[in-house]
């Protein structure tokens, strides 16, 4: 399955509903790390019906600057 948000990533099954029913699923990009669960609203779902302004087509990603950088360990 293709992300939902890059189009570009191949998403994963990285936790299915506990009790075998099938209810959810969430997913996760390889490429983007973008997750989400089975069970959103279509419009989310659907990259035709998503806002332009949430998707990452085309987007270099080794470019993008780390949100929260980690410091180094305090010996």
């Amino acid at each position: 399955m293709k992300c939902i948000r890059c189009l570009e990533g191949e998403a994963t099954v990285v936790a299915k509903a506990p009790d075998g029913s099938g209810a959810w699923e969430i997913y996760t990009c390889d490429r983007c790390n973008f997750g989400w669960r089975s069970t959103e609203p279509a419009r989310l779902l659907d990259p035709a019906t998503r806002e332009p302004f949430f998707q990452m087509v085309g987007v270099d990603l080794d470019k993008l600057l780390t949100p929260c950088p980690i410091p180094p360990l305090r010996k």
